[in-house]
């Protein structure tokens, strides 16, 4: 029996330790806000999780983010953020042309993956903005560089990350309860037309649920902007 119950820990102890860093619960509801340099409130984000599906060892799931910015004229946006994970690493990718595609006042329902790569020639989006994480990432571990570049509202942009790492794991609480975290940082360069702007972010990722906080500076070390979860609401 002791031998058996040995087993089960053990079995246990793997499930917890492989798992994704995004949440695939059909529906679930994760509330953020968004701060300034300042520290002021600029913008909340709910993002609905929609779309789970799994095939073999493929997890999948979309996270449809309604971003409502405040004291904004036409203050509400939309993205979507598409999940994946092998039973090794966790990836994830924004859809940049979903905001573009309902700006435009298209259908949503009308949006897959032919309008989508409709607009990303429209837009003229080259390279890549996927990441990943693996189950096993260690403090010291770097992550790749990643670069990208499209045309939104008719002025180029491009972004390049670079210097990622992980530093680790640390607890991170919230309103929304307490998360066991892994811990990255990277160098985030934005140019759009001519005017270049250079941030070090640092985000902190729980499995189950994706991001709970997320902290910019500037390179002289000031505050640029936050990211926090502040509740989950499952359904």
């Amino acid at each position: 029996m002791k031998k058996f119950l040995l087993c089960v820990v053990a079995l246990l102890s793997s499930h917890v330790m492989h798992a994704q860093y995004f949440c695939s619960e059909e529906g679930t509801e994760l509330r953020y806000v968004n701060y300034d340099g300042a520290g002021q409130g600029i913008s909340d984000e709910n993002i609905t999780v929609t779309n789970v599906s799994k095939e073999g060892n493929m997890l999948k799931a979309c996270y449809f983010d309604k971003i409502v910015t405040t004291k904004v004229k036409d203050n509400t946006t939309y993205t979507l953020y598409n999940w994946s994970y092998d039973g090794e690493k966790t990836v994830c990718a924004e859809d940049l042309m979903y905001g573009p595609y309902i700006d435009s006042d298209s259908d949503p329902q009308g949006y897959n993956e032919q309008a989508r790569m409709r607009m990303l020639d429209e837009k003229k989006f080259n390279g890549d903005n996927s990441w990943s994480l693996a189950d096993d990432a260690a403090a010291g571990s770097s992550m790749p560089d990643r670069f990208y570049e499209y045309v939104p509202k008719m002025l180029k942009t491009e972004v390049t990350i670079s210097g990622g790492s992980c530093l680790g794991t640390e607890q991170v609480s919230t309103t929304a309860g307490k998360f066991d975290c892994v811990k990255i940082s990277y160098l985030k360069r934005t140019k759009v037309v001519l005017k270049t702007t250079t941030v070090r972010v640092t985000e902190w990722y729980a499995k189950g649920v994706g991001l709970v906080k997320s902290e910019s500076f500037d390179l002289k070390g000031k505050p640029a902007g936050k990211t926090l979860l502040v509740k989950i609401t499952k359904k």
